[in-house]
């Protein structure tokens, strides 16, 4: 599952730095996509940053165990947005829709061949992931910003001694 899950997170990570390379986050003096991944990375990453992308993953569970090995694991990618300091956070909404419209881009195609990082290098497992189209929650109004979460699911065959 773990191929899946760092197959899934480079793909949309590397989406958004090709899409747009301006969408970043700096952690410990590093700029990087503004992709998170909560499993992994440190509490001072995970604390949420406006106009970023969070992943959390769900448990893996069998799609139709009688007769196929396919997997499926749903995904929650959640973001906000203050807005722009230029209109006084009024347009957190509009700057919202543009996360939405991005993260629609991004997950478009909705497949990638499976690979495996461990080692550093993406090792082709033989396999593809692929993925639903987002399912997006109503938009949560904070005091200082506007959140929305998303959801898909992703698919994958389990790879021999791939956990």
């Amino acid at each position: 599952m773990q191929a899946t899950k760092d197959t899934f997170y480079l793909t949309l990570r590397d989406r958004l730095a090709q899409a747009d390379p301006g969408r970043t986050i700096t952690v410990d003096g590093i700029t990087r996509p503004a992709i998170v991944v909560v499993e992994n990375d440190k509490p001072s990453v995970t604390a949420r940053q406006q106009n970023a992308i969070y992943l959390e993953w769900g448990a893996a569970r069998a799609v139709r165990p009688a007769i196929s090995t396919l997997m499926a694991m749903t995904c929650t990618l959640s973001y906000c947005s203050a807005g722009t300091e230029a209109n006084g956070g009024l347009d957190r909404g509009r700057m919202l829709g543009g996360l939405e419209a991005e993260l629609l881009g991004l997950c478009w195609p909705a497949v990638t061949q499976k690979n495996d990082y461990t080692s550093g290098d993406p090792v082709y497992l033989g396999s593809n992931i692929f993925w639903s189209q987002p399912t997006f929650s109503p938009a949560k109004a904070g005091p200082d910003s506007v959140a929305r979460e998303a959801s898909m699911t992703v698919y994958f065959y389990p790879e021999v001694n791939q956990t």
